[in-house]
Order: structure tokens, then sequence, then C-alpha cells
């Protein structure tokens, strides 16, 4: 790999990190390129250099985070042996996630499950690796009521949103209940 793409890409990930914070503290919808750019110290021109668009600076952001999110999974998931237990790590993951993140999921914009289907249908959806990762859970599942597993792994993802959703605005329990909570709940759903 060419050291010059090394350096560019490492500055782009501190960029992420950087930008990350300032969207999850101020939202999404009213920031401007140029606010993200004077909060990482950089020019406008620099970080347009890096992300063509403040639309594609968030998917790339999204798509860092996911990436983040799956390395953490598979990492707690070493530990776990049933699909039930890998379930309820991913919600509770998910839960702790989007907890962390709860003031740039208020934004009407970033809040928007259907984000990244307006955004570009090109680029395609960075949460697919996820469906793929829960899809092997659900397989090695028995007696479920359908062998669609990825139609599983997206209706459990979307599921959990709800879930979340009302957790954050209404409830406050224990992550770890609700989450076997959700668990349990759609589990019962999809066994015959």
């Amino acid at each position: 790999m060419d050291i010059k793409f090394q350096i560019k890409e490492y500055k782009k990930e501190l960029i992420l990190k950087k930008a990350g914070d300032f969207l999850e503290q101020k939202g999404f919808e009213k920031t401007k390129m140029a606010d993200i750019a004077d909060y990482c110290g950089i020019s406008v021109g620099a970080l347009y250099n890096h992300f063509g668009s403040k639309e594609e600076l968030f998917y790339e952001y999204v798509k860092y985070q996911i990436d983040i999110f799956v390395k953490n999974l598979k990492k707690g998931f070493e530990s776990l042996g049933s699909p039930k237990e890998r379930l309820e790590f991913f919600v509770k993951l998910k839960f702790e996630t989007f907890k962390s993140k709860v003031n740039l999921l208020k934004d009407t914009v970033a809040g928007d499950p259907l984000f990244f289907a307006k955004l570009n249908v090109n680029k395609g959806n960075p949460a697919l690796k996820i469906y793929e990762i829960l899809a092997k859970e659900f397989e090695r599942m028995e007696n479920l009521k359908t062998d669609d597993y990825i139609k599983l792994a997206c209706l459990f993802h979307s599921f959990t949103f709800g879930y979340i959703e009302y957790w954050l605005n209404y409830k406050q329990d224990s992550i770890e209940e609700f989450a076997k909570e959700a668990c349990d709940f759609f589990i019962k759903g999809i066994v015959k």
C-alpha cells in the first residue's frame, strides 16, 4: 500500500473522529461544513478534500461507527456460545451505542432510519455487514418459521430500533434486562 494513501486515510480517520464528536454534540441538520472544519482545526477546503459534501461526511462517519460496532460485536461474541446469548449481546451493545449518541439521534435527518436509502443507493447501506452477522446467528437456531436468515436479521435489527427508541424516551431501566426482553419477545415470534 502506498504511504501517501495510508497518510490520507489516517487523516480521514482523525477527521471522522473529531467531526463525529461535533456531530454528536450539535447534530447534523443545522451544521455547516465550515462549523465542522473549524471544530477540527482545518480549513474548509481540507475538509472538502476528504469529503465532497456534508452528507458524504455523515455517511462516512456512520460507516466508521458501524465498523467500530462490528469489531466490538465480534469481540463480544468470542466469549458467548449460543445464538440467543449473542443476539442479547448485540441488543445490549446496540443500546449502549445509541445511548452514547442520543443527541445525534434526536436530529431529524440523522435519526431517520431511511437516511442511507435517501442519501445514495449506489453507495449501499453500511449496515449490511451487521445483517450478515445476525443472519449467521439465526441460521444456527432451530425450529424457525422461515429459513430466510437475512430477512430475520433485517427484521430483528428494525425491531430492536423500536425497543431502543422506547427505552431512550420512556424506560431507562437496566440495559441487560431490556436487551433480554427484546430478544425473548422477538424469538418467540419466529420459532414454530
